[in-house]
């Protein structure tokens, strides 16, 4: 039978180093006052134990823990896997940690996860949260949201964004333009480029039926089904702008299995511009987010903060044309020459403090 496991603590490092405990932690906390001698026979004992500092501990006594905790409802998202490997990076390079906690949207797993990290971590980073999730905090703990509003955001403009994707389409020449929405519900993201659809087309002065509307709840699965139910409308819609890549992805793989070629028989436009739509056959025409960007920065200033910092909004919206805004498919030339676009792009702009 194996051994069980024995937690190594303070004390079992200061007697394997021949000091008090109060020395082993000033050590560990880098005070000063330590000869080099003494920090070097602590470090010793340290490696020969395999001591670890608990940051659950180190939080409950109130110095910092180094972690930062990430709330997100699921890890398999392209969209969070980018922003989190933008904000891994990030924390890295300033010493912290990451926790990720998934919620699966469940409230009561939030709940739980939220009175964890408001112990154990410094700081919380909020991707893609629901409505409620920020104020589950309170002001206990410095909070940054990603793909909601409010204070202390990172986001692309998506009303702006969506009104661009469907310019594009009608740019092309489409008059019957449909919209494969997003989890209007519970994520402002889908509301706003829902809003930029219907503002692309009014000011077009093209018409909106209601059925050309459809849930896809920013999946693949739904996706596919709201196109299929859209491309099979008694007056289809010639072209669909989809809430996001996911649901775009599946909406071409709709058309294909009614016997339509995309491009040719029928325009689709996602939205985030994740890997998996440069690889597709043709690549798809998507709105570019800068996801890793937003995770950088989005980290950053939970760090900022965390560090006594000034509490700021951050914000990524579309501004200049030298990055572009719209990622083009690699069609024929005619169809590439009809896919240029007055480009914009997404930068940071920060607002000062809000009171």
């Amino acid at each position: 039978m194996s051994e069980p496991f024995v937690a190594v603590t303070l004390a079992d490092v200061a007697r394997s180093a021949g000091v008090s405990k109060m020395t082993v932690s000033n050590v560990i906390n880098n005070k000063p006052g330590m000869s080099d001698a003494t920090r070097e026979r602590v470090q010793r004992a340290i490696n020969a134990t395999g001591y670890v500092v608990n940051p659950a501990a180190r939080a409950l006594s109130g110095r910092r823990s180094n972690l930062i905790g990430v709330l997100t409802p699921h890890i398999n998202l392209p969209f969070a896997t980018e922003i989190l490997h933008g904000a891994s990076v990030t924390a890295e390079a300033a010493g912290l940690n990451l926790a990720i906690f998934t919620t699966a949207n469940n409230v009561t797993l939030e709940r739980e996860r939220a009175t964890l990290l408001r112990t154990l971590a410094d700081g919380v980073l909020l991707v893609i949260p629901s409505a409620d999730e920020h104020h589950i905090f309170g002001n206990a703990i410095p909070v940054v949201t990603l793909g909601a509003h409010g204070h202390r955001t990172v986001q692309v403009d998506n009303h702006t964004g969506g009104a661009l994707a469907t310019q594009h389409l009608i740019d092309l020449g489409h008059t019957r333009i449909g919209h494969i929405a997003g989890m209007r519900d519970v994520l402002r993201d889908a509301v706003d480029r829902q809003a930029g659809y219907h503002a692309a087309l009014l000011a077009a002065g093209l018409p909106a039926p209601e059925a050309y509307v459809q849930d896809g709840e920013f999946s693949e699965e739904l996706g596919e089904r709201a196109a299929r139910t859209l491309l099979t409308l008694p007056e289809p819609p010639t072209a669909i702008f989809a809430a996001n890549d996911r649901s775009a992805i599946g909406a071409v793989r709709a058309a294909t299995a009614l016997g339509l070629n995309v491009p040719r028989n029928v325009s689709i436009v996602g939205f985030d511009d994740i890997h998996a739509a440069s690889v597709m056959d043709p690549p798809l025409t998507t709105i570019r987010q800068p996801l890793e960007e937003m995770g950088t920065t989005a980290a950053q200033l939970l760090i900022d903060l965390i560090r006594g910092g000034t509490d700021r909004d951050a914000y990524l919206f579309p501004r200049h044309p030298d990055r572009p805004w719209l990622h083009c498919s690699s069609w024929s030339d005619a169809e590439r020459e009809q896919l240029i676009l007055t480009a914009l792009s997404a930068t940071i702009l920060t607002h000062g403090l809000k009171t």
